[in-house]
C-alpha cells in the first residue's frame, strides 16, 4: 500500500483506476469544444481558429495546454513512468473523476462562452496574442509542466533502484514495489521542500490563468482557471503538510533534514 492509500477489499487496481478518472477531464472538454460551438447564435467562424472548433486561436491554444497537461498526467506518467500505483478505493475514484468532469466541463465552457462575452476584437492578434503577460504566463506553464515531470521522475527513479536493492539483498528474481519506500536526499529540486512536483503543477496552471488573462479571458473570479489555481493549492498543500509529517515519522529528522512540504518560508 502506498503512504496515503488505505487497506479495503473494494480496493481497485490504481494504474487503470487513476487513468480512467483522469481522462474523464480532456475528453470531457474535447467533446463540449467539439460540439458546443455550432449550437451558439451566431456561430463563431474566427479565422484565427487551427482546430477546427471556430474559436479564435488563443482559446484552441489554451484548450491545447491543458490537453497537454492530461497527456502526461493521465496517460505517460501512469502507464509508462510510474513504476507501480498503489490500489485505490472506489469512493476515491468517483470523487476524482467528478472532479475532472466538472472542472474540465466549467473550462470548456468558459472557452466557448467567452466569444459571447469578450469584447471584439481586431482581426490582427499581435497587439493581444504576444504580450508581457502572454510570454511570462506561457513560461510559467513550460516550466511548470517541465518540472513536474522532471520531479516526478526523479522520485520513481528513486523508488526504482531501491527496490532493486530490496529484490537484491532477499535473492529475489523479481521486483516487486509493495512497501518500498524511499526520500528523497536534500539536493536540486528536493533541496528546500518534499513536494516540488506539487509546486510546479501550482506554477504551471498560475501560468495558465495569466495567459488566458492576457488573451481578454478575464483575471477574476468569474475565471475557472484562478479556481482551478485555488483548488489545487488548498487541496494539495495539505497533503504535503501531512506528507512531510509521514517521512519524518518514517526515516526521522534528520532524513528530513528540516525541509518543508511545499513552502519553505511557512514550514508548510
Amino acid at each position: 500500500m502506498g503512504k496515503t492509500s488505505t487497506d479495503s477489499r473494494f480496493n481497485l487496481p490504481g494504474r487503470l483506476s487513476w487513468v480512467l478518472a483522469e481522462l474523464v477531464g480532456p475528453v470531457n472538454l474535447l467533446y463540449i469544444l467539439l460540439t458546443l460551438p455550432s449550437k451558439l447564435t451566431p456561430t463563431p467562424d474566427s479565422p484565427t481558429s487551427f482546430v477546427g472548433t471556430g474559436l479564435p486561436a488563443q482559446n484552441e491554444i489554451l484548450a491545447c495546454l491543458y490537453l497537454l497537461h492530461y497527456v502526461n498526467r493521465a496517460a505517460v506518467s501512469p502507464l509508462f513512468l510510474a513504476p507501480s500505483m498503489s490500489p485505490i478505493h472506489p469512493l476515491i475514484v468517483c470523487i476524482m473523476a467528478l472532479f475532472q468532469y466538472i472542472n474540465s466541463t466549467n473550462i470548456a465552457c468558459w472557452l466557448v462562452y467567452s466569444v459571447l462575452t469578450s469584447q471584439p476584437r481586431p482581426e490582427t492578434q499581435s497587439v493581444v496574442f504576444v504580450s508581457f503577460a502572454s510570454i511570462i504566463g506561457l513560461l510559467a506553464f513550460i516550466l511548470g509542466l517541465a518540472g513536474n515531470i522532471r520531479s516526478e521522475t526523479t522520485l520513481y527513479s528513486l523508488r526504482r533502484g531501491a527496490a532493486k536493492r530490496k529484490a537484491k539483498s532477499e535473492g529475489k528474481a523479481f521486483i516487486t514495489y509493495d512497501k518500498v519506500y524511499v526520500i528523497p536526499p536534500p539536493e536540486g529540486m528536493f533541496k528546500y521542500i518534499l513536494y516540488p512536483h506539487y509546486v510546479f503543477e501550482w506554477l504551471e496552471w498560475t501560468g495558465f490563468w495569466i495567459l488566458s488573462g492576457a488573451w481578454g479571458l478575464g483575471w477574476g473570479f468569474d475565471s475557472p482557471a484562478l479556481w482551478f489555481v485555488l483548488d489545487e493549492v488548498t487541496t494539495m498543500l495539505p497533503r504535503a503538510f501531512s506528507g512531510r509529517r509521514w517521512y519524518e515519522q518514517r526515516f526521522g529528522k534528520r532524513a528530513v533534514a528540516g525541509r518543508a512540504g511545499a513552502i519553505p518560508v511557512l514550514g508548510l
